[in-house]
């Protein structure tokens, strides 16, 4: 079934580390504030391409290039340099609600896709927060129009019913009520739903996205801030024009690139360095755009990866100078040359029917692996988590449950992978499969690594852990996992719900990891109820003492069912916000 079916329904501190991209970053990022404010943009692709510590030195210095490795390393040390700031307008009253910060609605149409993930900008590399200009993006999976909005944004985030640390926002009609962000900006832009995830410039005045229509479009808006009242009251941007850059990507005249499709699974990748953008399409073609953010952007060459297949998003890592993207069986390479791509491997994960492989592979550039998550394997019995070498000349799978017709979606790697690095033993991969009995219903297996090579082990660490998905184990399935360290506490959150709203645990579960998860443990830290039809990936901004500003970011995958209600209305998908601690 094509996704976007699925979608509509739905501390440690190293100071060599540190060393070596401050003296290899700060040059770029001079260069860059001296044309432009450079920001924090976090979205899916943060999760997708890993810096760890223990790399080689020119394997650290080539990482500095992207300006990924600064990201990565300014959210996993963030802790040391934690940010308060005492502001006469915070608020604290009495919790009226539990568990949730604030729930905005997205409209009756669609919410934030299955496996996609908002995409937050925060104005202030040093971590300090900013009402108005740090902001959160989401696209919306809902034809645009006068009602109903594709692409929304949200500022004033730190606010919540516990407390709030921004003052709310001119709003219309006007409002004292503080416990909600404030609408920056609302479009229905084109003519067809947004089914995949934004990315932000460094600046944070550009968006790119897709137009999932038939062609698709590679979107990129310069938005206005007061354009647009709400997901139901947008600015309507039908055309091109100053604010609107729409590009018909899978319709080029660069040769060989004119065979217009739809897109129903990829989101771009940027490579900031370059301001260039990798995007496939469900021709099975893997465009590489220019000029995106700082230019006009245009189609450079694209490369059949398989003909007519539903290709994965693709993946940009500099250390290599390779692309690593999917069509949902194989994983390939490909390098991008001045005036095409060159094919550089491929290898098989799993047997054809049903495009096991959702989501884009994670690359982790520093220890030269490649990972995927997969409902088959090569026989198609169970689900697997895939670790290949960067040359895709082998791999290592684990199975993790029986085989699954449901989405098998990203894990993600605790803070001691990033810490000591699988090349010593250390670190844990988790990933959400299916039920040793029951591949409808999804559950929490971890994964370890051998010294001295990093290989992971075949035989799960921990395995069949059923309690992410509430006590009567509804079947389901999971989000993409997320974990963040803030320097006391490593927590990994696991969103599991029905994408058809009924039926499933609807829920978000926080664990402690600063040790691994036993077979044995019985209950989470804590748990966010009735995120209808389960979540959205995550998105995760800041370590801060300030009141609501560390925070999780997401959307609901369905209207509440049969007359229940959501903190953002009776028929409504919802942008949330929960705290990282005690999901409240």
């Amino acid at each position: 079934m094509p996704l976007n079916e699925a979608r509509q329904s739905q501390r440690t501190f190293f100071p060599l580390l540190l060393a070596i991209l401050l003296l290899m970053a700060t040059p770029l990022l001079a260069q860059q504030a001296t044309e432009e404010h450079v920001g924090v943009p976090l979205d899916w692709s943060t999760r997708h391409i890993l810096f760890t510590n223990g790399g080689t030195p020119e394997i650290q210095a080539k990482a500095a290039r992207d300006i990924r490795s600064w990201i990565n390393w300014n959210q996993r040390s963030a802790f040391l340099f934690p940010r308060y700031e005492a502001r006469p307008n915070i608020v604290v009253r009495k919790k009226r609600h539990p568990r949730i910060d604030w729930a905005m609605s997205l409209g009756p149409g669609g919410g934030m896709p299955v496996g996609e993930s908002p995409a937050k900008y925060s104005f202030n590399i040093t971590g300090t927060y900013s009402c108005p200009n740090d902001f959160v993006v989401y696209t919306i999976g809902a034809a645009p129009n006068g009602t109903q909005a594709n692409i929304v944004a949200f500022n004033n985030l730190y606010t919540g019913t516990v407390s709030s640390s921004c003052p709310f926002g001119p709003q219309t009609p006007p409002t004292t009520d503080f416990t909600k962000p404030t609408f920056m900006w609302s479009y229905a832009v084109g003519a067809s739903a947004s089914f995949l995830s934004p990315t932000l410039s460094l600046d944070g005045k550009k968006v790119a996205f897709i137009e999932n229509g038939n062609p698709a479009l590679f979107d990129v808006l310069t938005p206005t801030a007061g354009q647009g009242t709400d997901a139901t009251h947008p600015f309507v941007l039908a055309n091109a024009g100053a604010s609107l850059v729409r590009l018909d990507y899978t319709n080029s005249a660069a040769a060989g690139c004119k065979a217009g499709n739809a897109n129903s699974n990829s989101s771009a990748y940027i490579d900031y360095t370059n301001d260039v953008a990798y995007v496939g399409a469900d021709n099975g073609k893997l465009y590489k755009i220019t000029g995106v953010f700082k230019g006009v952007p245009a189609v450079q060459y694209c490369v059949t990866v398989n003909n007519g297949a539903l290709l994965t998003s693709p993946v940009y890592d500099q250390v290599s100078n390779q692309v690593f993207v999917s069509d949902g069986f194989k994983v390939y390479s490909f390098t991008p040359g001045a005036a095409a791509f060159t094919a550089s491997g491929s290898i098989v994960v799993a047997g054809a029917g049903g495009d096991p492989i959702v989501l884009s592979p994670i690359v982790d550039s520093t220890n030269g692996f490649v990972y995927v998550f997969s409902g088959a394997d090569s026989t198609q019995t169970h689900s697997v988590v895939s670790q290949m070498n960067l040359g895709l000349t082998s791999q290592v799978t684990a199975q993790i449950g029986p085989a699954s017709n449901q989405f098998i979606l990203d894990g993600d790697f605790d803070n001691a992978y990033f810490n000591a690095g699988p090349k010593t033993g250390a670190g844990t991969l988790y990933a959400c499969g299916t039920q040793a009995n029951n591949a409808t219903k999804p559950s929490l297996y971890a994964l370890s690594f051998k010294a001295p090579n990093g290989l992971m082990n075949a035989a799960p660490a921990m395995s069949d852990n059923r309690n992410i998905n509430g006590a009567t184990n509804p079947p389901g399935t999971c989000s993409p996992l997320l974990d963040f360290d803030d320097g006391t506490t490593d927590r990994l959150f696991v969103g599991t719900g029905n994408f058809g709203g009924t039926g499933g645990a609807n829920l978000v579960t926080e664990w402690n990891v600063n040790t691994r998860i036993p077979s044995s443990a019985t209950a989470p830290n804590s748990t966010a109820v009735n995120e209808w039809g389960g979540t959205s990936a995550f998105t995760i901004d800041n370590v801060s003492l300030t009141p609501q500003a560390t925070s999780i970011y997401f959307g609901t995958l369905h209207a509440p069912p049969n007359g229940n209600v959501t903190p953002c209305g009776a028929a409504n998908f919802c942008a949330v916000k929960l705290t990282q601690s005690g999901l409240q």
